[in-house]
C-alpha cells in the first residue's frame, strides 16, 4: 500500500507495478491518467485538486524543537499530480545537461570524485584558501520566474516550461500539525518540497546561477545548495564569495549566515594566524 497524500485516493489505485505486467491489459488506470493529462495540457489549466496541498513540518532531528528553522516543510500533493511530475521529470532528464560541478541529484555523480579532488589539492601542500558556503532555505526562496528562465536556458522546450507552470499555478497550502490545521495561504515562491520534479528544477537554477563562475579547474564544487570554493590566494577567494552573494541576491536567493566557514592551509600557515574574508567565519 502506498502512502496517502493530501487526498484520500491511494496512489496504488493508479500505478501499475512493473512486475505486474499482466494487469496492464485489465487496468484502466494508465489510460485514465493519460486522458486526464492530455486534457490538462490542451486546456492549459490544472485540476482544482492540483492547486491545493497540505504542508507537514518534519523535524530535522537536531536543534531546538521550538525553532521553526529546525523543521523541513514537506508538501502532501495530489497523487495524480505526483505521477505527472515524474513523467515530466523523466522527459526533462533526457533533454537538459547539468555541468559536472554539481554532485547531487545528477545521475552517475556523487561526492567521491569531489572529495578526491579536494584531497589532491591538499596533498600538493601549497597555500590554499577554502570557503564552505550554504544557501539559506533555498528550496523556499527560488523565484518562479527564475525556474522558467533556467529551464529555457538549458534547452527545455517551451511546451515543457508551460507544463511546469501548471504545477505552480495559483497554488495554496495549509499547515497540518498536531494542534490542528491552519487556514489556506498562497505560495508564490519556492519549489515543492517532497516533489519528484523539485530536485531537477533546483539544480537547473543553481547551474544557471553559477554559469559565469565556471572554471576548468575542479576548485568550485557543489552538492545541491552547498558550495565549496578554493583558490591559492585569499584575494580571488574573497572576490568569488562576494560574487556568490551578489549573484544569488540578484536571483532572489541568499547565503546562510550561520552555515559558512573559511579555512586556510599550506606550508606558510601558522596556527593562530587570523585571515578574514568578509562575511565568512574563520576556522583553522
Amino acid at each position: 500500500m502506498y502512502t496517502r497524500g493530501a487526498r484520500e485516493t491511494q496512489i496504488d489505485y493508479w500505478l501499475i507495478r512493473r512486475r505486474d505486467l499482466k494487469l496492464m491489459t485489465d487496468s484502466k488506470g494508465p489510460a485514465t491518467l493519460a486522458a486526464l493529462f492530455n486534457r490538462i495540457v490542451e486546456q492549459g489549466k490544472p485540476l482544482a485538486a492540483w492547486t491545493t496541498s497540505a504542508t507537514v513540518p518534519i523535524w530535522k532531528g537536531k536543534g531546538n524543537v521550538a525553532e521553526c528553522s529546525n523543521y523541513c516543510p514537506i508538501l502532501l500533493l495530489c497523487h495524480a499530480m505526483k505521477i505527472f511530475e515524474r513523467i515530466l521529470n523523466r522527459w526533462l532528464q533526457d533533454i537538459v545537461t547539468i555541468k559536472p560541478k554539481q554532485r547531487r541529484f545528477v545521475k552517475g555523480s556523487g561526492t567521491t570524485d569531489a572529495i578526491h579532488a579536494i584531497r589532491l589539492l591538499l596533498e600538493k601542500n601549497k597555500p590554499l584558501h577554502m570557503a564552505f558556503l550554504d544557501l539559506d532555505k533555498v528550496f523556499d526562496h527560488v523565484p518562479h520566474d527564475f525556474i522558467w528562465h533556467s529551464l529555457r536556458s538549458h534547452g527545455g522546450p517551451e511546451a515543457y516550461v508551460d507544463w511546469v507552470k501548471l504545477l505552480y499555478w495559483n497554488i495554496t497550502s495549509t499547515i497540518r500539525c498536531k494542534v490542528g490545521t491552519s487556514p489556506p495561504f498562497a505560495i508564490t515562491i519556492g519549489v515543492h518540497q517532497g516533489s519528484a520534479l523539485s530536485p531537477l528544477l533546483f539544480i537547473l537554477c543553481m547551474d544557471t546561477a553559477k554559469a559565469d563562475l565556471q572554471s576548468p579547474r575542479p576548485w568550485t564544487l557543489l552538492f545541491a545548495e552547498d558550495v565549496f570554493d578554493a583558490t591559492e590566494c585569499r584575494g580571488p577567494l574573497q572576490s568569488h564569495v562576494q560574487w556568490w552573494k551578489t549573484h544569488l541576491d540578484d536571483y532572489g536567493m541568499r547565503l546562510s549566515l550561520k552555515k559558512r566557514e573559511y579555512m586556510e592551509c599550506g606550508p606558510r600557515f601558522k596556527k593562530g594566524h587570523q585571515v578574514q574574508v568578509p562575511g565568512i567565519g574563520h576556522q583553522q
